[in-house]
């Protein structure tokens, strides 16, 4: 008996028309969303600044964890990697540099659990494992380095008091109505910040990629790093978003006339790897 052939999937190019237009009216919302919200933030920049600042405490560490690609085993403290497109959670990376200011960061960990879930388990769905073993199916060479160090500014976002001040701030802008328009149009749902507890929460969430990875502009933690960065703060001090423990973003460009290092706890297996890093030399990493 001859089979029928089975339909998988049909659609018509008028379909595939209305598709791409709905992208490109998309990509052309995020990138209005970001430019009214960022030409307010220009406007109170020394502010927001000066807010962050004022919460900033220095930070001690000891036997942290650092995971970084096999490419970077012969300078575990490079920076480099953060800068891949889209960046890390705290930085922004090769989005558009024509757009957007890049800038590294260096992620560390409390735990061993920790920094291999943030290198390698961000992207995937449970499935039922623990934080540990979704980050061991994955089949990248990795390296796992124990640092500690010693920051003289650590914004701890974990505490409510260290952004209140910066919410003040920032709870006034608004968008414009034609912009509002479109968000309905778009069933895009707006969330501005409004309180420390919406922006823990926008901070701290998984899906922080999908802003640059799909319509090329900073996802909002990634803004928040740059304020931060800027401001001269050293290091954001937070919690993962998949174990719940903590973890730094340090920001090596701010060490410059500051006593604060990063230092790698165990004997290298070469002598010119860059156990250290500090005032001194923090251009070797970036």
């Amino acid at each position: 008996m001859k089979r029928r052939p089975e339909l998988l999937e049909s659609s018509s190019v008028s379909d595939i028309t209305r598709s791409k237009a709905f992208f490109e009216e998309l990509v052309e919302f995020h990138w209005a969303y970001y430019s009214e919200l960022a030409f307010q933030r220009n406007r109170i920049r020394e502010q927001l600044r000066d807010a962050l600042r004022g919460e900033a405490e220095a930070f001690a560490f000891a036997s942290w964890q650092r995971t970084i690609k096999y490419q970077y085993s012969l300078n575990p403290l490079s920076t480099k990697g953060s800068l891949t497109d889209p960046g890390g959670r705290f930085n922004i990376g090769r989005i558009d540099p024509t757009r957007y200011p890049v800038f590294s960061a260096l992620y560390i960990a409390s735990d061993k659990e920790t920094a291999l879930a943030e290198t390698l388990g961000g992207n995937s769905g449970t499935g039922g494992l623990s934080p540990a073993e979704l980050a061991l199916t994955r089949p990248d060479s990795v390296t796992i380095v124990s640092v500690s160090g010693k920051l003289e500014s650590v914004l701890d976002i974990r505490k409510t008091k260290s952004i209140s001040s910066f919410v003040d701030l920032v709870r006034s802008f608004r968008l414009s109505e034609s912009l509002m328009f479109k968000a309905r149009k778009l069933s895009f749902p707006v969330e501005l910040i409004k309180s420390t507890s919406t922006l823990s929460k926008v901070l701290r969430q998984r899906n922080w990629r999908e802003w640059p990875m799909h319509f090329d502009v900073p996802a909002t933690c990634q803004i928040f790093g740059s304020l931060v960065m800027t401001a001269g703060i050293e290091s954001i001090l937070y919690d993962s978003s998949i174990t719940a423990k903590p973890c730094l973003a340090v920001f090596p460009p701010n060490f410059s006339n500051s006593s604060s290092y990063v230092e790698i706890d165990d004997n290298p297996p070469r002598k010119d790897v860059k156990r250290r890093m500090d005032a001194t030399n923090f251009g070797n990493f970036l």
